[in-house]
């Protein structure tokens, strides 16, 4: 085990694995601990968290409904919620140790045993009963075939309570022997019952009168806990000299010869059927196979991936994602609708969904959508639903969507990573805390097996301080935009004061800027300014030219406009006050602007028609320079809204 270091050192008195296939260990003084194969999470009370539960002496664990996990401590009982891990004491039941719990299978009630009694909840955790049957304590609760519950006393008898709708009825003890019972089985096909005792084996209790008989192949054992396999073919007896395994045939017992000496404790089935034993002496063991199975076949859509699909399958567009359905066929986005493609024609399945970045199937049918923005959304049965519990609330993309073999959902962030259980309601998320390139490694395994080797995905977390950087600079871009307009409009002003003044002060003033400033002649300023702006359309054009090129590059300008990268330099310098890169990023930025108040394409078409090597850093620049994400663009902007420049548009 590789975390084996996180166990609790203390008893383990009950192993359970649930519907999920966590494995849980009910620990004498360590608390609650939940195995997921590569870490141990524990529930206990400690310094931080001193009412998580009354006792760390955690007795019993059940789970009930696949939603909460029923938790029996030496001081009370308490329901844990699985949807958020939220512990809560149930106060109904008296704040002494709690010996057994049973989950009803006919109706999914909850029985407890504490302090002499047996508390029935429903499904939901409501107290249904209190039922004081005698004066002594309760050691363990049955359900037989039929649904009666029944459960045996320490030092004492064997009860069995009435159906439900047997409301005249009382509890009856049906115990003739002067030993003490331990433990209950049905016998398979049968209305009789094994019952192990303390010192006289296991007794066969004849339903049609009542009456008991030993069994010889269990002999005198000290019966500790029983259990049936899943096939009903093995009867499993854990004694204190070790555990027994009997055959069963046609109702009755002979000893297989299989026996583990040493190991006795509270026995249990895992998923798969396989016996899962906690035993007393700081060990467990399950019996189990090794076989090792791979699951994970995913593989992030590239662009050049992409170009080859849409080839090699003959898609009228490039596909920002694609899944196989069940029948083989092709289900691909092209970032504003849904196709699916058959052997003799691409139909249209959803006309209306842009931005898809991710799609699965799981296994009912459920075709599931993500967009570059995290929401997810669902397809089936032709209708298209957000699940606003999956979707993240912060807008960030889903980079990719897959499903495991347990038909959850496997969503990957920048930011984090989630797992996503859609019929249970539950949601796992490991966040990335820190910048950089995160390899991702997603491995699984069947209950039972090693894991398979991981699949890997990588994800980029920018540092803290450039999205800081970022923030601070598109503020210094906004006040100097806004001091920008301010000179303009004061240039207004003063032109307009101009204007009213009599001619006589006009000329004063105009003759004392002349006396400022030095004398160049009318056809210098119309000449110079005549060959920076036919130069400067030149260069836009040129730009513009090969503005889907995302390699295009100042070398690459500089060489198409017949002069030196330097050269170049200090003319677009001097005729824009920007940098080559700046120039040609804003000629981009603007091109990407008009394409936005069109409103005919989406974003990730346009970020790839301007030039933009990713959907991120294209809404980035954009935000920098026009204050708002691509996304709010064109729906209260308007063109008097663009910052002002000195390049000619």
């Amino acid at each position: 085990m590789p975390r084996q270091e996180q166990l609790a050192s203390e008893r383990v008195l009950q192993i359970m694995q649930d519907s999920e296939g966590f494995i849980w260990y009910a620990t004498e003084g360590g608390g609650l601990c939940r195995d997921n194969g590569r870490q141990i999470t524990v529930f206990r009370s400690d310094a931080e968290h001193p009412d998580l539960l009354g006792s760390n002496d955690v007795s019993c664990v059940a789970e009930a409904s696949e939603q909460f996990i029923i938790i029996g401590t030496f001081h009370g009982a308490y329901v844990m919620d699985k949807h958020d891990y939220n512990i809560r004491r149930l106060t109904e039941v008296d704040d002494k140790r709690v010996d057994d719990i049973l989950i009803s299978k006919k109706t999914g009630h909850w029985w407890i045993t504490a302090n002499k009694k047996i508390y029935e909840f429903d499904d939901k955790g409501t107290l249904l009963a209190t039922l004081p049957i005698s004066d002594k304590y309760i050691a363990r609760l049955y359900e037989d075939s039929e649904g009666r519950i029944w459960f045996s006393e320490w030092d004492g008898g064997l009860w069995r309570l009435p159906l439900s709708d047997d409301i005249e009825a009382s509890p009856a003890n049906l115990w003739t022997l002067d030993v003490a019972p331990s433990a209950i089985v049905s016998i398979p096909q049968s209305g009789d019952l094994w019952i192990g005792t303390i010192g006289h084996g296991i007794v066969r209790y004849h339903a049609n009168d009542g009456t008991f008989q030993h069994e010889q192949a269990s002999g005198n054992a000290v019966c500790i806990d029983m259990l049936l396999d899943a096939d009903e073919q093995h009867l499993w007896l854990c004694a204190t000299t070790g555990l027994l395994c009997f055959n069963i045939n046609e109702g009755q017992l002979t000893s297989s010869g299989t026996e583990y000496s040493g190991v006795m404790g509270r026995l249990s089935l895992d998923n798969q059927g396989r016996l899962l034993v906690a035993v007393n002496n700081d060990q467990c063991f399950a019996l189990t196979g090794d076989k090792e199975e791979a699951w994970w076949n995913g593989q992030r859509l590239l662009r050049t991936a992409a170009d080859s699909i849409r080839l090699s399958y003959g898609l009228s567009a490039r596909p920002t994602a694609l899944v196989f359905d069940k029948d083989s066929l092709l289900w691909f986005s092209t970032g504003k609708d849904i196709r699916r493609k058959t052997p003799s024609q691409e139909e249209v399945v959803l006309s209306d969904t842009k931005d898809v970045s991710a799609m699965t199937f799981s296994a009912d049918g459920t075709l599931w959508l993500a967009t570059i923005f995290g929401t997810v959304m669902t397809y089936r049965d032709g209708q298209l639903s957000t699940d606003d519990y999956a979707s993240n609330e912060y807008g960030d993309a889903i980079v990719d969507l897959q499903t495991d073999s347990l038909d959850r959902i496997v969503i990957v962030s920048d930011r984090f990573v989630r797992l996503y259980d859609h019929r249970r309601m539950t949601l796992r998320q490991q966040n990335i805390e820190n910048e950089g390139v995160y390899r991702i490694e997603l491995q699984e395994t069947a209950p039972g097996k090693r894991w398979n080797q991981p699949e890997e995905k990588v994800v980029e977390r920018m540092p803290q301080w450039v999205w800081m950087l970022l923030g601070v600079l598109s503020l210094l871009l906004i006040a100097l935009l806004g001091y920008i307009g301010f000179l303009h409009r004061q240039r207004g002003r003063f032109m307009e004061a101009m204007k009213k003044l009599p001619a006589q002060e006009q000329a004063d003033i105009n003759h004392q800027s002349e006396e400022e400033t030095t004398p160049i002649s009318p056809t210098e300023i119309q000449s110079d300014d005549l060959v920076r702006d036919e130069w400067l359309q030149k260069a836009i054009a040129t730009v513009e030219k090969n503005l889907a090129d995302e390699h295009y590059s100042v070398e690459q300008l500089s060489t198409d406009l017949c002069m030196s990268r330097m050269t170049f330099y200090r003319k677009i310098q001097t005729a824009t006050g920007q940098k080559p890169t700046e120039f040609i990023r804003t000629i981009r930025l603007r091109r990407a602007a008009e394409l936005l108040r069109e409103g005919r394409h989406t974003i990730t078409e346009i970020s790839c028609d301007t030039g933009f090597s990713s959907v991120s850093y294209f809404s980035r620049c954009f935000r920098t320079m026009f204050g708002v994400p691509p996304t709010l663009f064109g729906k209260n902007t308007t063109a008097e809204d663009l910052p002002s420049s000195e390049m000619p548009s």
